[in-house]
């Protein structure tokens, strides 16, 4: 239900988990909002499955809904299991590893906003 104060997203985890089935050998995702400030992504990754390092445009939270996962960020290697949640900043390299069959929710914050040019040294 959207109305002019709120959307209901999801009413709880099994809406969740049910909307993106975990495929064998797969990695999924689906959009699931698009709102004012955040977008939401759900994810799906079977056991042994991997999301090569890459970057993301906008900030962003990645919280593990179900299994266990793997994230290597900042020379960092964090162990994930439900209810674990880590924050990403745009444009910091990061790659993802499903230990478990898992389930992942990411919340993308807004896009920073482009740096002005530079003034011209000559002026």
């Amino acid at each position: 239900m959207t109305d002019a104060t709120h959307t209901i997203v999801a009413a709880d985890l099994a809406g969740l988990l049910d909307a993106l089935p975990i495929e064998p050998g797969g990695v999924r995702s689906t959009r699931i909002h698009k709102g004012p400030g955040a977008t939401l992504v759900r994810l799906s990754m079977d056991a042994g499955t991997t999301m090569k390092e890459h970057v993301s445009a906008a900030p962003l939270f990645v919280s593990v809904l179900e299994g266990r996962v793997v994230i290597d960020v900042g020379g960092e290697r964090v162990e994930l299991r439900p209810g674990g949640v880590v924050q990403i900043g745009a444009g910091v390299p990061h790659a993802v590893q499903a230990i478990d069959p898992s389930h992942l929710m990411l919340t993308l914050g807004e896009r920073p906003a482009a740096q002005a040019a530079a003034p011209d040294a000559a002026g």
